[in-house]
């Protein structure tokens, strides 16, 4: 019988000796496109910039305020070109700034065609510093397949805009629309409770209405009004162009495209939108021919060279101000994932520069739509330790600073923010979703006792009891209260005036700073100003450091992080997300009901900030 199955012994060592080779052999191909991807990228050698030299833009991905600094992160976006790509926004200005007064740069070509766009607040001080490039009296070239809003903002900014014989300019009016859930959901079966205080606080409207309620249609047209409003002001900057005429171009563009017999690009050369009609081709050739060079004779330098030859040398300085990154949404615990802000390793970072001899003020670099209030109040409580320990703490708020986020911004010595940026949000809500409809539908029973009879089941399975409803509720306006109450004294306002700002309203920066919720309005470099006169620093004996977001991941795990992702980004090719259709709506509406459990209280703004 022992003889019978020997062959299958056999056969079963065999193939377990391929499948331990087979995965050594993956391994050491993983581990040698790492370290091949790691030299490349930190073993360039720096090469001189040459004396008449073209720096050639060609931002790839979206802008952000901060970038992960995992070492898979970064190896990943060296070895998979399909992993979406991001642009530091501090890097991108820094470098088009210093090549406005470097002699050796004589023209900027800015090839936009892969770029992912941003944010207005993000949009804005790329197209400031281009403005400032041009006001030397050098050129810039732009370029781009076909103009969105994004991209055009910054290609305005240019002396030569090209685009193609079929490309288009379509400029379009803001707007923010999302989809809206309840109906689907009564007809699953699924009834979403939601309890919140603000008449304002819309983020809860996608589960309990149909369309946008009409204090959510009032409060998004005021921001909106400030963000078309800084646009068309850009654009102005830019090109010449009354604002307008910008306008009617875009509320006209149908009628216009007929009357122009489908001819996008020529509506667009008349229209003084572009300068000349061309291809990449015809861009290379003219700027070529600006710098009286051959195109294959060109002396270019890249946005990454420029960016490291410009980058100075480490070195350390007796005094520091720490940048802290709040960028994503506020959850609670140690997990740390795309888009979000996890309390636990923010709340140790803030700590570790607490005891940090070196770093003499801490500034909160906020872009964020809030989250969680257990969360934000953590961190608020740390960020309270610094100034305890006689380290100022200076806010400077990006694109969002809302709701949770403005929470713990309460904090701080002080607050600033760009016109643009939403604000405040000062409102709470709970989310409880009950799939009991679900269960009768498909005829599944939900039954079983308790260790107190009669005792409320918190369970998304059971629909809730009045007495459930009313004490819900009752702590949403208890923690609306201390809100309010955290804005009153650190604003300087009565509890009435706090409470006309609050209501869960989100206020753009413009307005939120004539509403005394900010100190001031401008960016990081205010900011900086700020906190080194409140840690009594003299300009030049400070250096600052802008910190990567946190992590909590032991080794395992990152390497345990970094084979998923390679694996997921080499099926996909793109953003899980994009790939399955998946709208931002529809993703910030899981986000929140995956942390919807009943302890869950948000102080969060549902807003997709980013231009395309």
């Amino acid at each position: 019988m022992a003889r019978m199955f020997r062959p299958f012994l056999w056969l079963g060592r065999f193939l377990h000796w391929v499948r331990l080779t087979v995965l050594n052999l993956l391994t050491l191909v993983v581990l040698i496109a790492i370290i091949v991807a790691l030299a490349a990228h930190f073993f360039r050698p720096i090469r001189p910039i040459p004396e008449h030299a073209v720096l050639w833009l060609q931002p790839q991905g979206s802008l952000v305020y901060s970038k992960s600094n995992s070492w898979q992160d970064k190896v990943l976006e060296q070895i998979q070109p399909g992993v979406s790509r991001q642009i530091l926004l501090r890097h991108l200005v820094e470098v088009i700034n210093h090549a406005a007064s470097d002699p050796h740069i004589q023209i900027l070509a800015l090839d936009l065609q892969d770029f992912g766009g941003g944010s207005i607040t993000q949009l804005l001080p790329v197209a400031h510093a281009l403005q400032h490039f041009r006001a030397t009296g050098k050129q810039i070239y732009a370029y781009a397949p076909n103009y969105s809003n994004a991209n055009y903002l910054l290609a305005a900014q240019a002396n030569h805009i090209f685009l193609p014989e079929l490309g288009m300019a379509l400029l379009q009016p803001f707007s923010q629309r999302g989809l809206y859930f309840h109906g689907l959901l009564q007809k699953l079966g699924i009834t979403v409770y939601a309890f919140r205080q603000g008449k304002y606080k819309s983020a809860v409207e996608p589960f309990t209405r149909d369309d946008m309620s009409a204090a959510a249609a009032e409060e998004t047209h005021a921001w909106l009004a400030t963000w078309w409003q800084s646009y068309l002001e850009a654009i102005h900057e830019g090109r010449g162009i009354a604002k307008s005429s910008i306008e009617q171009y875009v509320s006209t563009l149908p009628g216009l495209l007929q009357q122009s017999q489908g001819n996008a690009a020529k509506l667009a050369l008349d229209q003084k939108l572009i300068t000349q009609i061309g291809d990449l081709s015809d861009f290379r050739k003219a700027v070529a021919q600006a710098m009286k060079e051959k195109p294959e004779h060109l002396a270019k330098v890249t946005y990454h060279s420029y960016l490291r030859s410009i980058i100075p040398s480490h070195h350390t300085r007796a005094a520091a101000i720490a940048v802290v990154p709040i960028d994503g949404m506020l959850v609670p615990g140690n997990l740390e994932k795309q888009g979000v802000v996890a309390a636990g390793p923010t709340v140790h970072q803030l700590d570790q520069l607490r005891k940090d001899p070196h770093v003499k003020a801490v500034i909160l670099q906020v872009d964020s739509p809030g989250g969680d209030v257990n969360a934000a109040n953590d961190i608020r409580k740390a960020i309270l330790r610094l100034r305890q320990a006689g380290k100022p703490v200076v806010v400077s708020m990006g694109t969002l600073g809302a709701s949770g986020a403005y929470w713990l911004s309460t904090a701080a010595d002080q607050i600033y923010a760009e016109p643009t940026t939403i604000a405040a949000d000062i409102g709470v809500f709970v989310l409880f979703p009950d799939a009991s409809g679900l269960l009768h539908k498909l005829d599944i029973g939900y039954s079983g006792v308790s260790s107190v009879p009669g005792s409320p089941a918190l369970s998304p399975y059971a629909p809730l009891g009045t007495a459930e409803k009313q004490a819900f509720q009752a702590v949403v306006n208890h923690i609306y209260q201390h809100f309010v109450r955290l804005v009153a004294q650190s604003r300087g306002l009565s509890m009435k005036q706090a409470e006309q700002v609050s209501q869960g309203r989100a206020w753009s920066g413009a307005d939120a700073y004539k509403l005394g919720l900010v100190n001031g309005l401008g960016g990081m470099n205010l900011a900086i100003e700020k906190a080194a006169q409140l840690a009594k620093l003299k300009p030049g004996n400070f250096a600052v450091r802008y910190l990567p977001k946190p992590t909590e991941k032991a080794p395992w795990t990152e390497l345990r992080s970094f084979a998923l992702t390679t694996l997921l980004a080499g099926s996909l090719g793109q953003d899980a997300g994009t790939r399955l259709g998946l709208s931002n709506s529809m993703e910030q509406a899981l986000l929140l009901l995956h942390y919807s459990h009943p302890y869950g209280i948000f102080a969060y703004t549902p807003i997709d900030p980013k231009i395309h």
